[in-house]
């Protein structure tokens, strides 16, 4: 979909898997149940066996008054300070009064438009497929089941060279059109919100820490009124995170990990801050930017990255398509002298592609950090997790 091409294959090419407005002012109102999001981050944590000194904080919440839920999102983008705010009251029941907000939306949404791959999976999981009409690029989607949806005619497609398709978006009459922001020119909510689409954005991308993003699929659950179903499965993910993560922090070793490939002459590596950075030493790798204090991507060139590359022990998702250590040799001549290429330790996220080319990491990894950290311990510590079963990484063979 649109953030695949305009985010994901930056990750693809750049940043693998690194990972981004103005509302009203709530009036007061009487509150019925507690809040999900940083508010309640410790008791999220407690919950899923996540040590306090670990808390979950993605960049929304979930307060639920009487009658309604307010759903605000303060983490749209690097550097965004506006917040987004979206009112969420029962289908067949008037809208509150008295109350400032993006949008007001009747819930359970029956009809919604996906413009980004990673919330697919956040619907399949409680059951809500079937309420996708439309999505930003079906080439890059990697479900079976929506795939055989969009091949049914039941799911289409929404965009036209890279832009949304106002005139289709405006004829499928979605209750709810899930996108994002990046800040920049590429943003495609803008031109939606002209035409009174209702536009709501997530800010999972932005999030540094693998469970928070997870935690996104509790903000989608909550349209459909089924939020509680999502943080179960949230909160059993982040014990399972946590467990491998101790196993992991137990290793005497620590590899050191290089990551990305050369792309028109400019190598992209993860800041040390971000979230690639994160799950590699969650896994027990020591990432050869860990001294770097960004959360985005470094714009290197090619002769800046050998100084610290000639050190890896691990290289991990080089080039995008890539199937033998023949063709990233084949990419610079000066491969060849890398001692981890020589050795044969180059892995990449293509494991799971459909035969149309989409990868699943791109869709269903963000939902399941848990099985991506279990990937690269098995990678960076084969003796932690003997006979594991890759999910998403594949090692290249000569």
């Amino acid at each position: 979909m649109r953030r695949t091409v305009g985010i994901f294959l930056a990750f693809l090419f750049i940043a693998s898997t690194c990972a981004f407005a103005q509302s009203g002012g709530l009036q007061a109102g009487s509150q019925t149940g507690a809040q999900i999001g940083p508010q309640t981050s410790v008791q999220i944590a407690a919950q899923a066996g996540v040590p306090a000194g670990s808390q979950i904080r993605a960049g929304f919440s979930i307060e639920q008054r009487t009658g309604y839920k307010i759903l605000t999102v303060s983490n749209l983008w690097p550097g965004a300070n506006a917040t987004r705010t979206y009112v969420l009251y029962p289908r067949g029941s008037q809208p509150p009064k008295d109350i400032k907000a993006d949008l007001f939306i009747q819930v359970p949404v029956q009809r919604v438009v996906l413009y980004s791959t990673t919330y697919i999976p956040a619907l399949e999981g409680i059951g809500e497929l079937e309420a996708i009409v439309g999505v930003d690029n079906a080439s890059y989607v990697y479900s079976p089941a929506l795939r055989e949806r969009i091949q049914a005619g039941k799911v289409i497609e929404t965009s036209k060279n890279w832009m949304p398709d106002i005139e289709r978006l405006i004829a499928l009459k979605p209750d709810v059109i899930f996108n994002y922001g990046l800040g920049n020119e590429w943003d495609t909510f803008p031109k939606m919100q002209e035409v009174g689409l209702p536009v709501v954005l997530l800010g999972d991308w932005n999030e540094q820490d693998p469970i928070a993003r997870a935690q996104w699929a509790v903000f989608i659950a909550a349209f459909f009124n089924k939020e509680e179903k999502a943080l179960e499965r949230v909160n059993a993910l982040a014990k399972a995170y946590t467990t491998l993560k101790s196993l992991a922090a137990g290793s005497a070793t620590r590899p050191k990990v290089l990551v990305n490939g050369p792309f028109r002459g400019i190598w992209t590596v993860s800041g040390g801050q971000s979230f690639m950075a994160r799950i590699i030493q969650d896994a027990g790798g020591d990432y050869l930017w860990a001294d770097s204090k960004d959360t985005g991507g470094l714009n290197l060139s090619i002769e800046a990255v050998f100084e610290r590359a000639m050190r890896a022990d691990i290289w991990l998702n080089p080039v995008y398509g890539a199937n033998r250590i023949a063709d990233i040799r084949a990419l610079d001549p000066r491969f060849a002298a890398l001692p981890v290429l020589q050795k044969g330790q180059i892995w990449t996220n293509e494991l799971r592609m459909s035969p149309g080319g989409s990868n699943d990491y791109f869709e269903s990894a963000v939902m399941n950090p848990n099985l991506v950290l279990a990937d690269l311990i098995a990678i960076f510590h084969p003796e932690l997790l003997p006979g594991h079963k890759f999910m998403y990484y594949k090692k290249l063979n000569e």
